[in-house]
């Protein structure tokens, strides 16, 4: 059995929490601080409390049309310091009834209360937090119990999947692929989460992705699967202020080398591993400069960590000299790492992650990585995979490769960008053009053989995102053979030549 505890309407609680007399009013949140103005107006509203629920308007309403319906309406700043301690307090009451706990969100915990006594669920429904909504519910998986603690129909219930029949579609909103799935739904006319576990769950998965078929399991209550522990994180931070600003880099790296061999010590005495380091510089201005430096591995030596700390110290240019510094870690499990003619690890991870730091300085954090093609026919469509070795890549490992054999023989060298060109050309059916000949670009002539049109489009269910393409792989007098393209309405581009 799992059980969800949920804070209600976190960040306007957060906002009003000392001020209970005020409660009673329709308040909201914007999900930035600003001066309500024209462009404030279009913002969506984070959060509300019940007063202005019962006005009729809901979290999400653009906050000019929320003032339409509840012209009382008030906007209390964000106050993240505060949420984050009524987070705390709710891990706290989370812990005094079982150590495994997951926090799935700002405001939600998720507990395993498998193999604990009874009493427990009857001291979970007595909980309370001051100057909070405290909604809790239980499940026999602990997605179900999450999707239950947020509906007002089975808050305090012990619920199963026929429980959630009645309940709109829209209590997946917070599901992985919900973006592009809901509005799919909404065009099929699935309306409630019973519509939904109606429709057979092999066809819906072929039509819409293993995705799909994830959410009809965990509906119907087959997914259950281990709680994410919260465990809070060990601090290694060591701090050191100066008796006289530093100007001097050697200085610097030496008394970091200092705290880098405090910091391995501890590390290695609690049997873990930095997977990155937290720099924060204090200066003479009274401004400060923080880094984190990705480490290519988890690490312990000392010596290792200390060269990604000086690439980045000797490209320093600071405004003033320094009078303290902050030194911190990232701990995690250490690798067993083999080293071996027929071992994919890096043979110096030190030099790799002075190489992903000298990129970092040069493009900006972030920036690097490798490319991976999205699941879309779409072509120069990627997203960026953090680099192996990285510390957001040890956070994230990389998805199974997939051995896949080329679309031709014969290699495509694409242009980017693509030459937009003039095509003399037929058009008997409307967007359904013949090319006869190119008429510029770098490569001209009349088209002799010609293999095509392939057709793709996607995203039809968007109108803005939606798009369409017609390829052909052309010949040209002196044996070239290009890649033409045409997107409607009416733009032609040659995208590669074969080589």
């Amino acid at each position: 059995m799992y059980a969800a505890l949920h804070l209600l309407d976190l960040p306007v609680t957060a906002a009003l929490r000392n001020s209970p007399a005020e409660q009673r009013l329709p308040w909201g949140v914007l999900p930035v601080n600003r001066e309500i103005d024209d462009r404030a107006a279009k913002l969506p509203l984070l959060a509300i409390n019940e007063a202005a629920r019962r006005t009729g308007i809901e979290a999400g309403w653009p906050l000019n049309r929320a003032l339409v319906r509840c012209p009382g309406l008030k906007i209390a700043p964000r106050q993240p310091e505060k949420e984050r301690a009524l987070l705390e307090e709710l891990i706290f009451l989370g812990e005094s009834l079982t150590p495994d706990l997951e926090v799935s969100s700002p405001d939600t915990l998720l507990l395993d209360l498998s193999g604990s006594p009874a009493w427990i669920n009857a001291a979970l429904a007595k909980l309370d937090l001051r100057g909070a909504t405290l909604c809790h519910a239980w499940a026999e998986t602990p997605d179900l119990a999450k999707l239950a603690v947020l509906q007002r129909e089975t808050r305090g219930r012990t619920v199963g999947s026929a429980d959630l029949e009645r309940l709109d579609i829209s209590l997946l909103r917070l599901l992985e692929g919900a973006e592009e799935l809901l509005p799919l739904l909404e065009i099929w006319g699935v309306r409630t989460a019973g519509d939904y576990l109606r429709l057979p769950r092999q066809q819906l998965a072929e039509r819409l992705g293993a995705q799909a078929g994830h959410w009809h399991d965990l509906l119907n209550g087959k997914v259950d699967r281990p709680l994410k522990l919260h465990r809070p994180p060990e601090s290694f931070s060591q701090e050191m202020d100066f008796e006289c600003p530093m100007d001097g880099t050697d200085a610097l790296l030496f008394l970091l080398k200092r705290l880098l061999h405090t910091l391995a010590g501890r590390l290695e005495a609690r049997h873990l591993a930095a997977c990155s380091l937290h720099l924060h510089l204090r200066l003479e201005s009274g401004a400060g400069y923080a880094r984190k430096i990705r480490l290519p591995e988890p690490l312990t030596d000392a010596a290792a960590m200390i060269r990604p700390i000086q690439t980045l110290v000797d490209q320093l240019q600071l405004e003033s000299p320094v009078i303290g510094l902050t030194l911190d870690a990232e701990a995690t499990f250490p690798g067993s790492v083999q080293r071996e003619w027929f071992s994919r690890q890096l043979a110096d991870p030190a030099r790799w992650a002075d190489t992903l730091a000298r990129l970092d300085g040069l493009l900006g954090v972030g920036r690097t990585g490798i490319p991976v093609p999205p699941d879309s026919h779409l072509t120069e469509r990627f997203t960026l995979r953090p680099a192996p070795g990285s510390a957001a890549a040890l956070a994230s490992p990389a998805p199974p490769r997939v051995a896949s054999l080329p679309d031709s023989p014969v290699p495509l060298r694409r242009f980017r960008p693509a030459y937009p060109i003039a095509v003399a050309h037929e058009m008997p059916e409307p967007q359904r053009p013949i090319p006869l000949a190119l008429l510029s670009g770098p490569y001209t002539g009349q088209i002799l053989d010609l293999r095509g049109p392939y057709r793709s489009s996607g995203q039809w269910w968007d109108p803005e995102a939606e798009w369409k393409r017609s390829e052909w792989d052309i010949r040209l007098p002196q044996q070239r053979i290009v890649r033409l393209v045409y997107v409607p309405p009416d733009q032609w581009q040659l995208d590669g030549i074969y080589t």
